[in-house]
């Protein structure tokens, strides 16, 4: 079977990025910037949550399977690329809950705050996750035939 986790990785990295950018134009805009920052927050979360889903038996398959002697020494990074992503699906899914509880948060201080931070977080996390990720497969060649 064919790896489906690198199909489907895409969708929530621009969506939840795309998300944090749009909230953070809406703090200076007018319009549906923090609409469209909702949505991409939804689409993304649960985009973010097909892709884990998909990337954990693609993740078992790649450590145990034929090449699993070649990859052996990839543990590490594995699992830093899991828990990494894992902590930036949390910490937006906790933003998606905090918007969803308080439509007008960007207009409390406060929480508009609090709303922010997870947005950096969670970004910096799908920042951090993703780029080990691109490591894992065109540096360490990790799913790559040789």
């Amino acid at each position: 079977m064919y790896a489906l986790h690198p199909l489907t990785v895409h969708f929530p990295i621009g969506l939840l990025l795309a998300s944090t950018l749009f909230t953070l134009v809406a703090l200076r805009r007018e319009g549906g910037w923090e609409r469209s920052g909702y949505h991409c927050l939804i689409f993304g979360w649960i985009a973010g949550v097909v892709a884990m889903l998909t990337g954990l038996p693609d993740a078992v398959g790649q450590l145990t399977g034929p090449d699993a002697a070649r990859n052996s020494g990839l543990v590490g990074w594995v699992n830093a690329h899991a828990f990494i992503n894992l902590g930036a699906v949390v910490i937006y899914g906790q933003a998606l809950l905090r918007r969803r509880r308080n439509p007008a948060i960007l207009a409390d201080a406060e929480a508009r705050r609090g709303y922010l931070t997870l947005h950096a977080l969670g970004a910096l996390l799908l920042i951090v996750g993703g780029w080990i990720g691109g490591h894992m497969v065109y540096v360490l060649k990790l799913g790559i035939e040789s």
